[in-house]
């Protein structure tokens, strides 16, 4: 058995390793999980929504929208980066 487990695809979300850092530490997640360019926040979620809305209302301004968290989470991360801008936060 080889040690080097294929994983899928993850380039998108290299590209966005800053903002996946910054998400992670201010959901305070205990483990960092591998996050595939396919998943979505469901796949990994540590949080209940309401403690996520708070989150992301205090660090990026903007209220949660349930549909944005079923989007693979690269865009996730660009959509809450565009949005902070946007508002200027």
């Amino acid at each position: 058995m080889s040690s080097d487990i294929p994983r899928s695809a993850h380039s998108e979300m290299d590209a966005r390793a800053d903002l996946a850092t910054e998400f992670f530490e201010i959901t305070h997640a205990e483990l960092i999980p591998f996050v595939s360019d396919e998943a979505t926040w469901y796949d990994f979620d540590y949080l209940d929504i309401d403690d996520l809305a708070r989150v992301l209302q205090s660090h990026y301004g903007l209220k949660l929208n349930e549909s944005i968290l079923a989007l693979p989470f690269w865009k996730l991360l660009d959509f809450l980066d565009e949005s902070r801008i946007s508002t200027g936060g």
